[in-house]
């Protein structure tokens, strides 16, 4: 009996599909010309524009800032002139605050012991003040790595012993991890965004729910500011490969994506490292200008100059095995040695002579019988004579007051305002002004910045902008309110005069919204999952643009491989459509392209994730942002390959129809190159990527193979499920088959008649789980692929490398 519908012999029922309903014509050519034009094009053109546009605004931002920049410099350089002595504040807080509930952190018996039983930690106890600068220091193999992550709840690979207080209530400071920030050693950075993309875009991912964008702005100017890196505000921070920012800079800006969080306390795993002096110093004094604000810097440091050494308001000091050997002021820490009978020669640089001390090679005068390595005494002595450390050293008090200064530079600038005031109005004009700066600085300013500062002072003195001149208490108010340190009254007085001129926003505005998002404790609100989404994929849509060149360049990659394909198929190795052959081919080049594309989406800055994981951000949206905006690039680079594919082929069906399973078979290989990103280092996916396509497209997907493991058993179902071109060859084979019909069956071999005999009925009709026809079952299961691949490749993201994210 035969096996064909109705009885039929093969030669009949393949007559059935000699004429197909369908053909394409001229109109149908030239709309896909035009579609593939405006998919290579319109986008690009779309993102062109809207990049320029940002482009102007943002040199706009850094005009206005320069020029606010400029006015206060002018005017620290006024004060000076009256009062050379005036103590004026570097650094102005206008979004960074000062914080509401401080955190002292107190630790008693610290320690860690690792899974094999050695204790790497022993004992620790100390107290960091909330406000201070305090430095964690030791030789090599002390600890001091291991005791800041065992007190920040970051030692994973121990076993912690000990207690932590905050505030004194035992508690983690893992469980405050919103208002904690971790500066890892290694510049962990965003290669492809400005500096000040990335500080912004941080305190907007941080920061607390109702945290504006206006206020995250003055939080960037802040950080800028404060670590001296304004004037880079707009370079892209660059790689290796790609020259950007400098060694020092880049540490800076490190430092500023937790700043941008405005945490109570900030960890610093050696923030010097690979810097030179000077830099160090610029570092270290930024974070002890944050101490105004209630903010606790502690950090691991290597070997300091002694002027960097002194600025640390608190010093741990941690010999070998992480014991202590001192904690307390710094500038207490030799005379404390020196009174064990230490001395230090007379050029040796303190904090060398330290570390020589620590690690047993100086020995002590008064007492000769601890040998020449006393490093196991200086524990005893430490627990002998903590208690009377305080006494050793205390900073003296400064009785000189800023009221004091404000009292004689009032006076100073009444004795000589009739020289100022030339036209003895009572107010000080623009022209007087200028005058005023050019005989204090030898320079000439330019009318703008006259302007800016002009207004400046009678937005501090809460006056009309639009007023001709300053009267004298206006003035004298401005000088010293620059003196002022952080504080409440300071942020809601001295708010960003470029922000708020562009913003148009009032005063009133601006101390609600200040008001609004001071902290009001440790316990800080974490932004949600919309927020975070929509944050993560504004910067996402920045990174995807700075790529465009490498985009065009996979873009040629694609468009040659359809060309090389088609023209194999079509003059060098002639190949009729109508065989599942030539899909095999272009099913198994496009998913081997699609999965190693996908491997840079997660693999590239794989160490950024880990950061924002441990930090807060939601997993999800950062998975969510950078899939969707990648889908793009997948249907623009499928629709190119298929496209010039069809355009020189000119199969008679329809192009949708026809595309369609080339897409699946993207999202398909797509989801294939998250998952492996996700969970294998960048290093050995390209090998993994081709491995896969090999085995589910060109192995297990190859027509013959489908037939013998098609036998209804365990076998046929681990290829349907493992198996892109299994179900994708299908589709457009039969789709073919089916509309655009066959040539007359006498004009095809005999060995290709014999094989469509087979296939067809294979493909179409003896599957399992194959109910809703191959059209429909193949859409099915292949999305069903995508999304179990995707999901796949979300939950690696999520739970490998867990201890990363902590």
């Amino acid at each position: 009996m035969s096996h064909f519908p109705g009885g039929a012999s093969s030669s009949q029922w393949l007559r059935s599909y000699e004429a197909g309903p369908y053909s394409m014509d001229k109109a149908h050519f030239l709309g896909i010309s035009v579609l593939l034009v405006v998919v290579l094009v319109g986008p690009f053109l779309a993102l062109y524009c809207f990049h320029k546009r940002w482009d102007l605004r943002q040199a706009k931002q850094a005009r206005m800032a320069g020029k606010s920049m400029q006015a206060q410099d002018f005017a620290v350089k006024v004060a000076r002139y009256f009062m050379p002595s005036i103590r004026i504040e570097k650094h102005r807080f206008h979004g960074l605050t000062a914080k509401s509930e401080p955190m002292d952190i107190r630790f008693e018996s610290l320690g860690l012991e690792l899974p094999n039983g050695t204790t790497v930690l022993s004992g620790v106890t100390g107290e960091f003040k909330a406000g201070t600068c305090c430095a964690i220091m030791g030789p090599s193999g002390a600890g001091k790595t291991t005791f800041m992550n065992a007190l920040c709840g970051k030692a994973f690979y121990g076993k912690p012993t000990g207690k932590v207080f905050i505030n004194e209530r035992e508690a983690s400071i893992a469980d405050f991890r919103p208002c904690v920030g971790f500066v890892p050693q290694d510049d962990i950075v965003h290669e492809c965004l400005t500096v000040g993309e990335q500080i912004q875009s941080a305190a907007l991912l941080r920061g607390e729910p109702w945290t504006t964008s206006k206020r995250a702005k003055r939080i960037t100017e802040d950080v800028l500011q404060i670590l001296q890196i304004n004037h880079i505000r707009n370079t892209v921070v660059g790689s290796v490969e790609h020259r950007g920012i400098s060694g020092g800079q880049r540490k800076r800006v490190n430092i500023g994506l937790e700043l941008a969080a405005d945490p109570t306390v900030l960890f610093l795993d050696e923030p010097t490292s690979g810097l030179d002096s000077t830099s160090s110093l610029t570092i270290i004094e930024s974070l002890k200008k944050l101490g105004e604000l209630g903010m606790t810097s502690i950090m691991v440091i290597h070997q300091p100059r002694y002027k960097l050494f002194t600025l640390f308001d608190e010093v741990l000091l941690l010999g070998k095995g992480g014991r202590t050997v001192y904690q307390g002021p710094s500038q207490g820490a030799v005379p404390y040695f020196q009174r064990l009978g230490f001395e230090i020669p007379a050029t040796e640089n303190p904090a060398d002579w330290l570390m020589d001390l620590i690690s047993g090679e100086v020995r002590s005068k008064i007492f000769p019988q601890v040998g020449t390595h006393p490093a196991d005494w200086l524990f005893e002595a430490w627990e002998q004579n903590k208690a009377q450390v305080g006494s050793y050293f205390s900073i003296p008090r400064n009785l000189w007051t800023q009221q004091d200064d404000r009292t004689v530079l009032a006076n100073l600038v009444e004795a000589e305002w009739h020289q100022i005031d030339v036209d003895e109005s009572g107010f000080l004009s623009l022209d007087e002004l200028t005058r005023l700066i050019r005989q204090c600085t030898g320079a000439e300013p330019k009318k703008n910045i006259v302007q800016q500062l002009l207004v400046a002072m009678l937005e501090v003195a809460g006056r009309d902008p639009d007023r001709d001149g300053v009267s004298r208490e206006d003035f004298i108010g401005y000088l010293c309110s620059m003196q002022v340190a952080a504080s409440r009254a300071d942020i809601l007085q001295l708010q960003d005069t470029s922000s708020s001129s562009e913003s148009g926003i009032d005063v009133e505005t601006f101390v609600m919204e200040a008001t609004c998002c001071t902290p009001t404790g440790l316990i800080r609100e974490a932004r949600g999952f919309g927020s975070h989404l929509f944050v993560l994929s504004h910067r996402q849509l920045v990174l995807w643009w700075r790529k465009n060149s490498e985009r065009a360049l996979f873009l040629a990659v694609v468009a040659f491989a359809a060309v090389l394909l088609a023209s194999m198929d079509k003059y060098i190795c002639p190949t009729p459509l109508w065989m599942p052959d030539p899909y095999l081919n272009l099913h198994t080049a496009l998913a081997l392209m699609q999965t190693v594309y996908c491997l840079g989406l997660f693999g590239d800055d794989k160490q950024v994730f880990w950061r924002e994981s441990a930090s807060g951000v939601s997993v999800l949206a950062f998975f969510i942002s950078r899939v969707v905006l990648n889908t793009v690039d997948l249907v623009m680079q499928t629709f190119v390959f298929v496209a010039l594919y069809f355009m020189m082929l000119q199969p008679h069906v329809h192009f949708g129809r026809f595309f369609l399973p080339f897409l699946l078979v993207s999202f398909v290989a797509a989801g294939a190159g998250y998952f492996i990103s996700s969970i294998l280092p960048v290093q050995h996916g390209p090998f993994v990527a081709s491995l896969v396509a090999f085995v589910s497209c060109g192995l297990m997907g190859h027509p013959m193979r489908v037939i013998q493991m098609m036998d209804g058993g365990m076998l046929e179902a681990v290829m349907d499920v493992i198996s892109i071109a299994r179900w994708s060859v299908g589709m457009s084979f039969l789709l073919i088959v089916e509309d655009q019909g066959l040539p007359p069956i006498d004009s095809i071999q005999g060995q290709q008649r014999l094989e469509l005999e087979v296939m067809i009925p294979v493909y179409k009709d003896r599957g399992m789980w194959q109910g809703h026809g191959y059209w429909n079952s193949g859409i099915l299961w292949l999305l069903g692929m995508a999304v179990v691949l995707h999901s796949a490749a979300f939950l690696g993201l999520k739970f490998t490398s867990r201890t990363k994210q902590i």
